[in-house]
């Protein structure tokens, strides 16, 4: 299986279309330490783990979603490129990890409850670090509320955007 774009020539598991398009929007890079909130059967770590040298940490509140990403993501997890965690970004904060980036992909705290997981999501950054909140589609619903609630949160260089099948909303920690 090839995915456009990426150095994929074979992949043992399928990913979904709207993942390999949040990804390729979010375009993780080599050496990056990452933080993936919502992991859901961890097929987004799989993906960035197959395509860089990142690492990446992956976190869901569901423990059946948790027992299977460690079974997809077996040999990054071997390796030493991931980790999968039982975790809540609403009732737990993230321990400081100094992540460069963290991603949600159609997580919905962040808009129906943006004071909540906002904070700890910031606690898991570094300085200068950004967070990425991806959606399939632009979602006007959405995309106000959590542009508004990053601004008031602290986070800088707020802003969109947007690829086949992709959008996100993206900030900077100070």
């Amino acid at each position: 299986m090839a995915f456009q774009g990426s150095r994929i020539e074979h992949f043992p598991i399928a990913v979904s279309a709207r993942i390999v398009a949040a990804i390729d929007l979010f375009a993780p890079r080599d050496g990056e330490r990452l933080l993936e909130i919502g992991c859901g059967t961890g097929q987004a770590t799989a993906l960035i783990c197959a395509r860089t040298s990142a690492r990446v940490v992956a976190i869901d509140r569901s423990d059946t979603a948790v027992a299977r990403a460690r079974i997809v993501n077996a040999g990054a997890i071997a390796a030493g490129q991931a980790e999968v965690r039982s975790g809540d970004i609403d009732t737990a904060p993230i321990p400081p990890r100094d992540f460069d980036r963290t991603f949600a992909l159609r997580v919905n705290s962040f808009w129906t409850k943006p004071g909540v997981a906002l904070p700890n999501l910031a606690a898991s950054l570094r300085s200068g670090g950004e967070a990425w909140i991806l959606y399939d589609a632009d979602l006007a619903k959405s995309t106000e509320p959590v542009l508004r609630s990053l601004e008031a949160r602290g986070f800088t260089d707020v802003r969109t955007f947007a690829a086949p099948g992709a959008f996100a909303i993206v900030g900077r920690k100070r």
